[in-house]
């Protein structure tokens, strides 16, 4: 008897820890799909994107409070992929790629400092997906299914 009533415990444990893991896995996908969302609807971002592009020199003139908006978004997804709430490929896959020209551009930086201590969470998150995108290029990898 005491034997069956431990085999229900467990099984009521294991069903309670794949409830959890599949409303984490939910949560995730939540907060990525409106981050993605932020990410391609916001039209001062679509501005800013042809401008890091070419790394136009007109990057030097942006209000500040545009630039301040678009490293604060960035700076959400660091955040997200700290705390375990968007893995590292899928930020670099779906987010880094203007990260990575914004850190480049010295006409972004202008009139900012780069090196100031508020920018750190930026900075370590360019520097985490520019790792991921140097192993990418390194070697061939075959076309992986990404999970949130």
């Amino acid at each position: 008897m005491m034997l069956d009533m431990l085999a229900i415990a467990d099984q009521f444990q294991v069903k309670g820890l794949i409830e959890y893991m599949r409303q984490n896995a939910q949560k995730r996908a939540e907060y990525y799909t409106s981050m993605r969302e932020r990410f391609k609807e916001n039209d001062r971002f679509q501005e800013l994107f042809e401008m890091l592009d070419n790394d136009d020199p007109e990057l030097a003139e942006l209000p500040y409070h545009k630039k301040l908006d678009f490293l604060g978004f960035y700076e959400d997804i660091a955040l997200m992929v700290n705390s375990g709430l968007l893995k590292k490929p899928v930020a670099h896959y779906m987010f880094a790629y203007y990260a990575i020209r914004c850190w480049e551009s010295n006409n972004f930086w202008d009139n900012l400092n780069r090196d100031s201590p508020y920018w750190f969470l930026f900075r370590d998150f360019v520097n985490q997906m520019q790792k991921v995108e140097k192993s990418l290029m390194q070697k061939p990898h075959p076309i992986r299914r990404y999970k949130l």
